[in-house]
C-alpha cells in the first residue's frame, strides 16, 4: 500500500504569505500553518489554501502551464466552498460582493466539502484516485518510468530542455501533483501509452484543451483571496449543456472515454475537460515511480468557450508567443470585442464579471498571464508567465475613456514598431543589394526586439502617469532604435543615402484611413 498522498491535506501548492499581516492574522497563521512565516513562501494542501487564503498573497507556481490549470481548479472550488456556483446573472454578483465582504471562506465550509469528497483526494491507490483513471491498471500495459510525467525531462532522442535530472528517477509527490495538472491541460496530439477500452484500442491522443494558449486570470497580487474569488466566472459565462454539473472528482461514474460529455456549469468547465488519461504508482514514501499516459477521449471534446482566453471570430483562441508581451493585449482585457482587420477578438469571459465588481476591488486588480508556446504535437518551445500592474479599473464598463486610451496606445505601438520594421528593412535590402533578401530578417528582428523592450517601459510610464494627457512616445523610441541599428550601413555614401531615405519614412509615417485597424501580429 502506498503512502497517503491528499492533495487536500498535504502541502503541494505554493504559496506567499502576506508581509503585512497584522497580530491577529499573524497569531492566525502560527495556528494554521506554524512553520510559516509572513513574507515568506510555503506549501499548502486545498484546505489550508482555502481556510488561509486571505492571509496569503499570491500563489508561487514556478511552472506556467502548471498555474494556469491549478487556478482553473482552484477556481472552481472557489465556486463551491462560497456558493458561487449557482444563481442568475442578477443574483450572483450579489452574493460574491457578500464573499468579498466577509474577507475570507467560512472554515467550516471548506472542511465539508473536503470530507465529503475524502476518499477521492488521494493521489495512489485508490478506487478513483485524484484527476486518474483507475481504468488504466487494466486497460494499459505496463507502466512508464515516472520522468514522462515531467514534461521538462529529457526522454528518448530530445534534448535536455530545463532539466537533466534522468527518466527513471522518482517524482516527489507535490511535484507529482502539479504535472499531473499539466498533462491535463497541456498534453501534446500523438502517441501515449497503449489503452484498450471497449472497442478502441491504440495510444493515439489528441492535444490537451489548453495546449498553445494564453490564459488570462483577474490578479490581485497582495491578496490570493480576492484573486480566488475575481476568478470564478458569471453565470452568462456558464455552459447549458445538460445533466449534473460536477468535478472528477464529485462523480461516482468514471467519464465515457469514447462519448465524453459536454460541460454543463461552471464547475465541469473548469475541471472535466482533458484528452489524456493518467495513473501514477507511488511508493511509501510519496514519490511517483511509474505513470501510465494515454488517451482520454477517442473524439474531439465537445466545444467550450473557456473563460480565461481571447476568443476570435476566425482562427480560434489567441495562440501563445512568447515574442509578444503581455501588455500588448491589455485592451483586449479591457475592451468587451475589438474588431479587427480579419477578426474579431472577444476578450476572456470571466473579466465580463470583473466588470461588475465595485470599483475598490476594481482598483487591486491587474492580469496574471500564463502561457506555453508549443506546438500541437510534441514540440515544446517556451513557458512564460506575466503579471500587469492593477489595471481593471479601467476596464471598458468602468472606465470606456481610459479603455480606449490604452487601446489607442497599443495601437500606437504596434504601427511605430510595423514601420520602423518596413524602415530598416527598405534600408538594408538598398544597401545590400545582392545578398539574400531573407538576411534582412535578422536585422530587422534584432531592432524591433530592442523597440519592444523599451516600449513596454514607455506604456506603462504612460499609463500611471499622473497627467492623462500625457501620450506615450513610441515614434521617438523607433527612432532611436533605427538610428542604432543602421549605424553599420552608413559607412559608405550609397549606405548614408540609403539610411536617410528609409529614414524619411519612418519620420513621416503613412497615415491612410485604415492605419487603426492594421492586423495585429499573433
Amino acid at each position: 500500500m502506498s503512502y497517503p498522498f491528499s492533495v487536500a491535506d498535504i502541502g503541494w501548492i505554493p504559496v506567499r504569505v502576506r508581509s503585512d499581516l497584522d497580530a491577529d492574522e499573524t497569531a492566525e497563521l502560527r495556528s494554521l500553518l506554524p512553520e510559516a512565516s509572513p513574507g515568506e513562501c510555503t506549501r499548502v494542501g486545498l484546505r489550508h489554501l482555502f481556510q488561509g487564503a486571505h492571509l496569503f498573497a499570491d500563489l508561487d507556481f514556478a511552472v506556467p502551464p502548471v498555474e494556469a490549470v491549478a487556478r482553473r481548479l482552484l477556481a472552481a472550488v472557489t465556486a463551491r466552498v462560497a456558493g458561487l456556483d449557482t444563481g442568475t446573472s442578477a443574483q450572483w454578483p450579489d452574493a460574491r460582493d457578500d464573499l468579498l465582504a466577509t474577507g475570507r471562506f467560512d472554515a467550516d465550509r471548506v472542511d465539508e466539502y473536503l470530507k465529503a469528497h475524502a476518499h477521492r483526494w488521494n493521489l495512489y491507490y485508490s478506487a478513483q484516485p485524484f484527476l486518474q483513471d483507475i481504468r488504466l491498471a487494466q486497460e494499459c500495459g505496463k507502466g512508464q518510468a515516472p520522468g514522462r510525467l515531467v514534461m521538462d525531462r529529457p526522454s528518448g532522442s530530445n534534448a535536455v530542455w530545463t532539466t537533466h535530472i534522468a527518466q527513471d528517477v522518482p517524482v516527489a509527490g507535490p511535484d507529482a501533483v502539479q504535472w499531473l495538472l499539466a498533462w491535463y491541460g497541456y498534453g501534446p496530439s500523438g502517441t501515449g501509452t497503449h489503452r484498450t477500452h471497449g472497442s478502441r484500442k491504440g495510444g493515439s491522443c489528441k492535444a490537451g484543451p489548453y495546449r498553445s494558449l494564453v490564459s488570462y486570470f483577474p490578479h490581485a497580487p497582495e491578496r490570493l483571496f480576492v484573486s480566488l474569488v475575481a476568478s470564478v466566472p458569471g453565470p452568462s459565462a456558464w455552459p447549458t449543456g445538460s445533466g449534473p454539473d460536477l468535478a472528477p472528482w464529485e462523480r461516482d461514474e468514471l467519464p465515457d472515454p469514447l462519448a465524453p460529455d459536454a460541460a454543463c456549469g461552471p464547475v465541469s468547465l473548469l475541471t472535466r475537460r482533458t484528452a489524456h488519461a493518467l495513473l501514477l504508482t507511488g511508493d511509501d514514501a510519496g514519490q511517483t515511480t511509474s505513470c501510465k499516459i494515454t488517451w482520454n477521449t477517442a473524439v474531439d471534446l465537445p466545444a467550450a468557450v473557456d473563460p480565461y482566453v481571447i476568443e476570435r471570430t476566425q482562427g480560434g483562441p489567441v495562440r501563445a508567443d512568447r515574442a509578444r508581451s503581455a501588455w500588448r493585449d491589455l485592451d483586449a482585457m479591457l475592451l468587451k470585442t475589438q474588431p479587427g482587420s480579419k477578426s474579431t477578438l472577444r476578450r476572456p469571459t470571466v473579466f465580463d464579471a470583473v466588470a461588475e465588481l465595485a470599483p475598490q476591488v476594481q482598483r487591486q486588480l491587474g492580469v496574471r498571464v500564463l502561457a506555453w508556446d508549443q506546438e500541437r504535437q510534441e514540440k515544446d518551445n517556451q513557458w512564460y508567465a506575466a503579471t500587469t500592474p492593477p489595471v481593471l479599473q479601467h476596464i471598458e464598463e468602468a472606465d470606456p475613456q481610459g479603455a480606449a486610451a490604452i487601446a489607442t496606445a497599443r495601437r500606437s505601438a504596434e504601427a511605430a514598431a510595423g514601420d520602423l520594421a518596413r524602415a530598416l528593412a527598405a534600408a538594408w535590402l538598398d544597401v545590400h543589394v545582392k545578398r539574400d533578401p531573407q538576411q534582412r530578417h535578422g536585422f530587422v528582428e534584432a531592432a524591433r526586439t530592442r523597440y519592444w523592450e523599451r516600449a513596454e517601459e514607455e506604456f506603462w510610464q504612460a499609463v500611471r502617469a499622473p497627467d492623462p494627457d500625457r501620450r506615450p512616445a513610441f515614434r521617438r523610441l523607433a527612432l532611436e532604435r533605427f538610428d542604432q541599428a543602421t549605424a553599420t550601413l552608413k559607412a559608405t555614401v550609397h549606405g548614408m543615402s540609403a539610411v536617410a531615405k528609409a529614414r524619411a519614412q519612418l519620420t513621416l509615417p503613412r497615415t491612410h484611413a485604415t492605419r487603426s485597424t492594421r492586423k495585429r501580429t499573433r
